[in-house]
């Protein structure tokens, strides 16, 4: 045997099953939200050891010699069908969480050593993983911290298609009526300043994945984007000066050409975003995606704003105001949207969005 012992039931007292554990998780990572505070996860990957039909022992075994080694506080449980067992490590602060990891990384080896051989033993993969991640470079967020995205039912997917019936019908009619002005917006830029029409920016969508955003162009070539940098740390930090009145977005942007101002006034530069709805990276309706430095700056909660549904060319957002509501608003207005979402309320945000656009309103 690769363990000195083996359990006496599957799932020994104070393991949780699986689908308790997510949910563990789930309040866990909404406390974190709350308090503003790092949640930390140690996972224990066992699925180079469990031998075929002894896996519930192995899991069970590793799980009571986890317990004995950690916090009453912390919870233990499994994941991936017994292929992982994770121990969330509650009340961590963030100044702690590298001591932490060192701390509870040593005493866990220990436990390993003791319950298998030495080779075996040496096979048991350790990782933490830490909620918010850091930083938004990595291109994805670990879904791990998000496991009702993994519990899709019927009603759930049957919605998906209809959503994405929605926008493939909307970009494709969208496409055709609009291509008269594709040609006179793109004749327009190109003959009153240097450079290409269209404008690709890396944008962070669904679930944290990467892609390019498609625009008209609107700036001249070779700015540089400190200024947004600057300005929307400011934004998400509520610090935009009252100044603007009320007006949270850059007014006077010295990089915008003349006919780039009236193509952002009336959002004629999202225009070329139906390609993007037609390639899935995007939705006819859904929360605006940010920039990859926009979202180093998110805390936890605003983070689940890009959770769960692809992001959108409109939105409750850009009926509500624009940029007259402050960034918090923001979010709130886009979780509300994905908490009650429906097709008769994408119907009806499609609706409101040719009045909100002529109206102008905190369009800048």
């Amino acid at each position: 045997m690769p363990w000195r012992r083996k359990a006496r039931e599957t799932l020994p007292k104070g393991l949780q099953p699986e689908t308790r554990f997510r949910q563990k998780l789930i309040q866990e990572r909404k406390r974190a939200e709350r308090a503003n505070k790092p949640l930390l996860v140690m996972l224990v990957n066992l699925g180079c050891v469990a031998a075929r039909g002894e896996a519930d022992s192995v899991v069970g075994c590793v799980g009571r010699g986890l317990q004995s080694c950690l916090r009453e506080t912390d919870i233990c449980g499994v994941l991936n069908n017994g292929a992982l067992v994770g121990v969330i490590l509650t009340e961590i602060w963030a100044d702690d969480l590298d001591k932490v990891k060192k701390a509870v990384a040593t005493k866990a080896r220990e436990k390993l050593s003791q319950l298998f051989e030495d080779e075996v033993a040496r096979r048991v993969t350790i990782s933490f993983r830490i909620y918010p991640e850091s930083g938004g470079k990595s291109g994805a967020f670990d879904m791990i911290f998000y496991p009702e995205q993994a519990e899709k039912s019927l009603e759930g997917t049957a919605g998906e298609i209809a959503k994405r019936g929605l926008d493939l019908l909307g970009g494709v009619t969208g496409l055709v009526l609009l291509a008269p002005a594709f040609a006179l917006i793109a004749s327009a830029i190109k003959f009153t300043s240097d450079g290409p029409v269209f404008f690709e920016q890396q944008r962070i969508g669904r679930n944290g994945r990467k892609f390019k955003l498609l625009k008209f162009r609107t700036m001249y070539v070779g700015n540089d984007d400190q200024i947004h940098r600057d300005y929307v740390k400011l934004l998400i930090q509520g610090k935009v000066a009252e100044e603007q009145g009320g007006v949270f977005k850059i007014i006077v942007d010295p990089r915008v050409t003349p006919i780039g101002k009236v193509l952002r006034k009336y959002s004629l530069d999202e225009l070329p975003q139906l390609l993007n709805v037609l390639k899935g990276e995007m939705a006819l309706v859904g929360p605006r995606p940010p920039i990859s430095y926009e979202l180093e700056h998110y805390s936890g909660w605003q983070r689940n704003r890009l959770i769960g549904k692809r992001p959108g060319i409109t939105g409750a957002w850009q009926v509500s105001g624009r940029s007259s509501t402050t960034f918090d608003e923001m979010v709130r207005l886009d979780l509300r949207y994905l908490k009650g979402w429906s097709i008769a309320l994408d119907f009806k945000i499609l609706l409101q969005t040719p009045l909100a656009v002529l109206k102008c309103k905190g369009a800048y």
